[in-house]
């Protein structure tokens, strides 16, 4: 049986990134949120590649042993209506080669604003850029 999962894609309004970079970092965000075996409902795409993170101990960001990566939040349909998200990190072979490697992951939490900045973490969609929905088809294994 196969069931089709229609995702929402979001970036941050001032992103400006080309076509190309945009489908490179949708692929990576999926491979990454599914990489828990949920099928997201909206995911947003916070960051461009990077290598560093936030040290949760001093709040600094410091160079991620674990290398490049994109920074994003997702959800499925409970956490769409709990206004939870889990955010994740989708490692990837290099700053110009966004092949999936591997993903981690944080506990599900709140859409509430962060402590330090006073940002929402999920910001509302009017402050987000909407790229086009697309969607998954999902088959299930067949015995043999």
């Amino acid at each position: 049986m196969a069931a089709v999962n229609i995702v929402k894609y979001f970036f941050h309004k001032e992103f400006t990134g080309e076509p190309e970079l945009r489908r490179q970092l949708v692929a990576l965000a999926y491979q990454t949120a599914r990489s828990q075996q949920l099928h997201p409902k909206a995911i947003f795409i916070r960051s461009v590649v990077h290598d560093t993170t936030s040290n949760p101990l001093t709040g600094k960001h410091e160079k991620d042993p674990k290398g490049w990566h994109v920074t994003l939040c997702f959800k499925d349909q409970e956490q769409l209506d709990k206004k939870t998200h889990v955010t994740s990190h989708g490692y990837c072979k290099g700053q110009k080669d966004l092949e999936f490697v591997e993903a981690t992951h944080d506990p599900e939490k709140s859409d509430s604003v962060r402590k330090r900045s006073g940002k929402p973490v999920w910001p509302d969609e009017s402050k987000l850029s909407l790229h086009p929905d697309i969607g998954y088809s999902h088959l299930e294994s067949l015995p043999g």
